[in-house]
This record gives structure tokens, C-alpha cells and sequence, in this order.
């Protein structure tokens, strides 16, 4: 996790985030939580932006969780929804209402990713979100581009949007309006290429950088387990890693998987 920290720094990523899905947060201990908090909070250089995302199966650990990032001066908090059987829309608007509050004074964000888990927050339950508290200013969503740059023209200017799903239409997403995605190692450093040439009006680079990338990604993004079984593999081997292992419950490799992410880590270069 060290090397990794410093790894996305070095390919001058804008900032870190740690505890989403594809740091398997579901698979992970309440200490191994902390310790992962801990170890952004000791090694991100100074002025460069923490998130962590808060997850958990109960509302207590939800509760220490912002606590701990708090108090290791983690830049902005991202709140998943607590999801349940018969879980519904409502009830995830009800839940950011009630722990909303307990973020008082850190920059506090929402992953939407209602397309993925079949639930989340409507655009009207967002906006009344964003009036009732001053520290709610962030989205993460996982969406196609031509639904996110609909609920972009009824957000407020100032809400940050970020958009994920593995970097698929990273710069569609720009385009409408997102401030960036919130991407893995594996393959940042060419987002981080993507994101500069945007910002120096050099679309055309841009889109061909993308298209580079494309056929890594939709190998990569079929489902989370294979983002988790060879986006994970395709960082290791790019990090000169040779042996990963796999925490249950977990898709299997295949040895054409294997194979196909060492020819795509080859393809996009060690680190």
C-alpha cells in the first residue's frame, strides 16, 4: 500500500482516494480500515487532497470511521449508502440526512452510483441534500455520460461532480462538465495524460489516448469482480509485483485472464 501511495503521486495524480470498491472495502476488518486511513495520512505529500470513502455494514462504524479520517485530516469524506434487503431510494436519502451532520467541517461527498446497485439518490433528493448542509459539495457517480450531463444541468454550479466507471468516457465526462474521475493505479497515469491534454484544449490527443485505452478498460470494467480479479493484476505486474493473492469471496483468474493482463500491463508500461 506505501509503494502504491507513492506510485500515484509519482505519476502526478491530483490527489488519493482508498476504501472504495476496488480497495475491496467489503472484504476488509474495521482495523484494516484504520489502517489504511492511516497509512494516506502519512504518506500523501503535503497539499495533495485525501478522500476516503465511508462504508460499513452498521451505522457505529460508519460513525468512527468519519471520526478517525477526521482526526487523520482526511481533506474530504465520500459516504456510501447503507445497503439493505428491500433497500430503497428514500431510505438512502434518509440515511445521508441523518449522517450528514457528523461530517460537520470536512468537505463531505456522496458515491450515487444508482446504475451499479440499483439504488441511490434522485437529482431532487441531491438538491435538497445541498441546502441543508454547506459541506455537502461533492458527487461521485458511476453513470453513462449522456445521464450524468442531464442531472448536471439541474445541479447546483458549485457541486463537484466526478464521474468513475474505470475511466469509460473519461472525456464525454469532461466534456458535460465533470471535474475528473476517481480512477485505479493501474491505468492513471495515462487518465492523468488524458485529463492535462483536456485542460490544455488538446481534444484530439485526448480522444486518442482514450481510444489507446479503451480496450484495456472494457476488459478490465465487465463487472467489480473483474475489475478487483485483473485490474488488480494488471497493476501488480506493471509494479514488477509477481505473486497476488485473492481474499475471499473472489473471482477466479483464468490463465487467459493472466495472460491477457500481463500483455495489457506490457502494453501500457511498467512503473
Amino acid at each position: 500500500m506505501e509503494d502504491q501511495i507513492k506510485l500515484i503521486f509519482e505519476q502526478s495524480c491530483n490527489g488519493i482516494a482508498a476504501l472504495g470498491l476496488a480497495t475491496e472495502v467489503n472484504k476488509l476488518s474495521f482495523k484494516e480500515k484504520i489502517k489504511i486511513i492511516e497509512l494516506l495520512s502519512d504518506h500523501t505529500p503535503a497539499k495533495k487532497p485525501k478522500a476516503i470513502t465511508i462504508q460499513s455494514k452498521n451505522y457505529n462504524e460508519y460513525i468512527k470511521l468519519i471520526e478517525i479520517s477526521k482526526s487523520n485530516n482526511i481533506d474530504w469524506l465520500i459516504l456510501q449508502p447503507m445497503i439493505k434487503k428491500n433497500t430503497t431510494d428514500k431510505d438512502c436519502y434518509n440515511f445521508f440526512k441523518k449522517i450528514i451532520p457528523t461530517t460537520s467541517g470536512t468537505l463531505t461527498g456522496i458515491q450515487n452510483a444508482k446504475e451499479y446497485i440499483g439504488v441511490g439518490l434522485t437529482t431532487n433528493q441531491i438538491n435538497k441534500l445541498y441546502k441543508l448542509f454547506n459541506n455537502f459539495r461533492a458527487i461521485k457517480g458511476e453513470a453513462s455520460s449522456y445521464l450524468m450531463q442531464k442531472e448536471l444541468m439541474e445541479l447546483p454550479k458549485d457541486l463537484t461532480v466526478f464521474n468513475g466507471r474505470g475511466g469509460q468516457e473519461i472525456v464525454d465526462n469532461l466534456i458535460i462538465g465533470c471535474k475528473g474521475i476517481v480512477p485505479c493505479l493501474d491505468g492513471a497515469d495515462k487518465f492523468v495524460k488524458i485529463f492535462q491534454f483536456f485542460k490544455q484544449k488538446k481534444l484530439i490527443n485526448a480522444e486518442n489516448e482514450y481510444r489507446n485505452m479503451l480496450p484495456n478498460i472494457v476488459f478490465i470494467m465487465q463487472s467489480i469482480d473483474s475489475l478487483v480479479c485483473y485490474g488488480k493484476r494488471v497493476c501488480a505486474f506493471r509494479m514488477g509485483v509477481k505473486n497476488v493473492f485473492d481474499r475471499k469471496p473472489f473471482l477466479k483468474p483464468t490463465d487467459f485472464g493472466i495472460k491477457k493482463s500481463k500483455n495489457i500491463a506490457k502494453s501500457l508500461g511498467y512503473f
